[in-house]
């Protein structure tokens, strides 16, 4: 997904300021498709533990929360 600057802008966050043009374009999202026991061992091969996940009635769709190891 990209959201699309209407206007020239100037947007501060954490202590970064960035500019935007009008028509200018920012990537905030990537969606991944991943079975809850795929999700699982790839968050463990980062150094997270999946907490609690919670999934639709399909299993189709899920959230995770991760806490550090």
């Amino acid at each position: 997904m990209h959201l699309i600057s209407r206007k020239a802008q100037t947007v501060r966050i954490l202590g970064n300021t960035f500019a935007f043009r009008p028509g200018e374009s920012i990537h905030t999202e990537n969606s991944y498709k991943y079975s809850i026991e795929r999700f699982t061992a790839l968050a463990r091969s980062a150094g997270w533990t999946v907490r609690n996940s919670w999934t639709d009635a399909n299993t189709m769709f899920s959230v995770h929360a991760l806490i550090a190891e």
